[in-house]
């Protein structure tokens, strides 16, 4: 897998899990935890493309 691949499934994963916000069954806790992580996943991405 190339490092633009795995940057491409990073981002997949990170907005597969913003959205899972807006689903009611999710207890808000894991909510704000999904976000956390995802923005997590964000700046990782974008600290690789700035080197």
């Amino acid at each position: 897998m190339s490092n633009e691949e795995l940057l491409e499934q990073l981002e997949s994963t990170a907005n597969f899990m913003r959205g899972m916000q807006f689903d009611p069954r999710i207890p808000n806790d894991t909510k704000q935890a999904l976000i956390e992580r995802a923005q997590n996943i964000d700046a990782l991405i974008e600290k690789y493309l700035e080197n």
